[in-house]
């Protein structure tokens, strides 16, 4: 049986493979169809500046690097946090560096015996591009304009979410700020990790909305000189930063949405590297290092896992014993190890294996049991099958080889009596048919924003949880409920931490989700340069240079 599911997980892999990154993957009409598309781009981002043409064929740091993503790097105006932190614009006052965090803009922390003050010590040399000092009052003028209620398509900010009970917040001195909280918090360092607390200059922002309403303003190495919305966005050097400056003085970070473009295009040296998770499949990423020694792969780990989300309004799903099935039926290994060529590991635990607060769980594949289980729901409700709809988004189907994993589960389930048809929409319809729950599963790839899960458990499983509701996932556990109001009231760590790890187990024995697979970063770049190294959250731009 297992070799007969490896055989058609092998045929899924040769032809994603074919489709991903071979120079003959597309029909004509589509390869044309492309090429003028890689043109259209390649005009879009203007003629060679003098600085290039200057520098071609012997590059030096002022030769512009120009990497593509299948995302615009910058959201603009009205979003929260205005560009990904991948682009080195803005930096937040403390980092998840691998599960380890660390001292960002602030350089260290303190707080009371019942963790409900909390002192942080800033930088004194950090500046906005823009000339303003960060300080105590640039980080509390930050705070306050998180009580506007601004949205971003990455992860809600709001004083509730990062500093949750906040009492009051005041400025020590200079570059010391206190915060007071009406319940204890223990892991505010977490919180306020990566996209908990973004920082940007008071003199880009409306005070009175919040909305950013130019360029983004940070202290980072990189500063926006220039963007076009879909197509490009200019990144140049911050000289004066604080830290180790940047080895190449300019970044152009193309949008390019398609796929076989994005290749087409590094295959030409348009672009010198591909970045951002989905930027290119690892079946692509292999095809094209095992056949052009001009490229190298890196690839690292994600805080992104791939999971099967339920909707548990559908009678077959909110039996808990389906969804055992379904979870025992899933064989990781052999998606990790054919689909996704040995790169990725079989994720058992919600949380992802870049948390600091994973729960290494491990679960089993068994097709026979799975069966069982499937059968004893089926014959209780008196069915033959159950007839369900799955549905993907289709920049994580293409992007992320989601597409070859549903075809492949989708025969796998049927052993078991679940029949689901795939259907791969566009972000606006996937969002729709969430919040109107017309589906049954979802193929989708998610991750943490911040170092602390409590308001992730929170958001997706709680049963007053914003997305649980919104996106109709419709699951409720007692326990869970229990055990998520509990955690943030806990002013031990470890004590905080055995709860999440009681959150993880409930949730993988309940199987509430079925996480599949850890993911990783697949960055692949022209040999041209070098140090071109993954992040937890894009590439390092500030270490990349021209190879000598």
């Amino acid at each position: 049986m297992r070799k007969r599911f490896l055989a058609l997980l092998l045929a899924c892999s040769a032809a994603m493979a074919f489709t991903s990154g071979c120079k003959d993957g597309s029909a004509p009409g589509q390869k044309a169809a492309q090429t003028q598309e890689a043109e259209r781009g390649s005009a879009a981002d203007g003629q060679k500046t003098s600085r290039e043409e200057e520098a071609k064929g012997n590059p030096n740091e002022e030769t512009e690097v120009v990497i593509a993503t299948y995302r615009d790097a910058v959201q603009g105006s009205g979003d929260a946090f205005y560009c990904w932190e991948g682009t080195y614009v803005w930096e937040a006052l403390t980092t998840n560096n691998g599960g380890v965090i660390e001292p960002w803009l602030a350089q260290s922390w303190e707080h009371n015996d019942a963790c409900t003050e909390w002192t942080f010590r800033l930088r004194d040399d950090a500046f906005f591009t823009d000339g303003i000092q960060f300080n105590a009052d640039t980080c509390l003028e930050n705070i306050d304009r998180w009580t506007h209620g601004i949205t971003s398509t990455y992860t809600s900010l709001s004083v509730e979410k990062s500093f949750p009970n906040l009492d009051k917040m005041e400025k020590v001195d200079e570059f010391t700020v206190k915060f007071t909280f009406t319940q204890p918090i223990t892991t505010l360092e977490y919180v306020l990790s990566d996209y908990g607390s973004p920082m940007f200059s008071p003199g880009c922002f409306d005070k009175e909305t919040g909305v950013i309403s130019d360029y983004a303003v940070g202290t980072g190495p990189y500063k926006i000189t220039d963007h076009v919305d879909g197509e490009y966005v200019l990144l140049e050097r911050n000289d004066d930063y604080y830290g180790e400056k940047g080895k190449v003085k300019y970044f152009r970070i193309r949008c390019i949405p398609d796929a076989q473009t994005r290749i087409s295009a590094l295959k030409a040296g348009e672009v010198m590297g591909l970045a951002d998770n989905g930027a290119i499949t690892m079946a692509g990423a292999k095809n094209l290092c095992d056949t052009d020694d001009n490229f190298s792969m890196d690839s690292t780990p994600s805080h992104m896992t791939e999971y099967i989300m339920f909707n548990c309004n559908n009678e077959f799903l909110a039996d808990r014993r389906m969804r055992e099935a379904l979870n025992l039926a899933t064989d990781r290994e052999s998606v990790c190890g054919v689909l996704y060529n040995g790169l990725l590991e079989p994720a058992y635990s919600f949380l992802s294996a870049q948390s600091v607060f994973h729960l290494d769980l491990q679960g089993e594949y068994d097709l026979e049991r799975a069966k069982a289980l499937a059968r004893e729901v089926l014959d209780e409700k008196g069915a033959d099958h159950a007839d369900m709809t799955m549905i993907i988004r289709s920049s994580t189907a293409s992007d992320y080889n989601c597409k070859a994993v549903a075809e492949y589960l989708k025969q796998v389930y049927q052993e078991l009596g679940v029949f689901f048809s795939i259907e791969i929409v566009d972000s606006s319809i996937y969002k729709e048919r969430q919040q109107e729950g017309s589906y049954d599963m979802t193929l989708t790839v998610f991750g943490m924003n911040n170092g602390d899960p409590a308001s992730t458990f929170k958001q997706y499983f709680a049963s007053d949880g914003n997305s649980n509701h919104s996106l109709n996932y419709n699951y409720y556990n007692e326990k869970i409920d229990e055990l998520v109001a509990k955690a943030p009231a806990l002013a031990d760590v470890e004590e905080r931490s055995r709860i999440y790890d009681e959150i993880q187990t409930v949730l993988f024995e309940d199987s509430a989700c079925i996480p599949i697979c850890y993911q990783i970063n697949v960055n692949i770049h022209n040999k041209a340069i070098e140090h071109y190294r993954g992040r937890t959250f894009g590439v390092g731009l500030p270490t990349i240079s021209w190879t000598e």
